[in-house]
């Protein structure tokens, strides 16, 4: 009698670990499934460098942009070789946000910069290491209605 009154003070907590177990196998179903999902596809198209911005090396890939599921992609490294404009490429107009955005970005040393993109589409660099490198790696935004 005493194992019975032992299991039954017991058995909330038997109960619960039961439970727990039971979701997280189902959770393990879900996980295969969502597991089955292919890598999304992004086809990027180069930005055209204006202002004296050039490709900074071949290491870097060349500045490009990709649209996929209404998000905009940018990628590749740039630097300044000639000129003072900060505005280094416009974005063609299915690829262009509908306001304003500042976006941090990698650049050299230990300073700091950040992309500007417009609804008209034109791309600047900013801050304390404009005129240097710069990576678009890792930026991506909706694109406007």
């Amino acid at each position: 009698m005493r194992r019975l009154r032992s299991f039954v003070v017991q058995f909330p907590a038997i109960a619960v670990a039961a439970l727990a177990l039971a979701f997280s196998l189902g959770g393990g179903a879900g996980y295969a499934a969502s597991a089955a999902v292919q890598p999304m596809s992004v086809g990027f198209h180069g930005l055209k460098l204006i202002n004296g911005w050039s490709r900074y090396s071949v290491g870097t890939g060349a500045p490009s942009y990709g649209v996929s599921d209404g998000v905009v992609y940018l990628s590749g490294g740039m630097h300044q070789t000639a000129g003072s404009s900060n505005e280094f490429a416009v974005l063609p107009k299915g690829a262009r946000p509908s306001h304003t955005l500042w976006i941090g970005v990698y650049s050299e040393a230990t300073t700091s910069a950040f992309v500007e993109i417009t609804p008209s589409g034109a791309m600047f660099i900013g801050g304390t290491d404009d005129q240097f490198f710069a990576s678009l790696a890792g930026v991506s935004f909706p694109v406007g209605s």
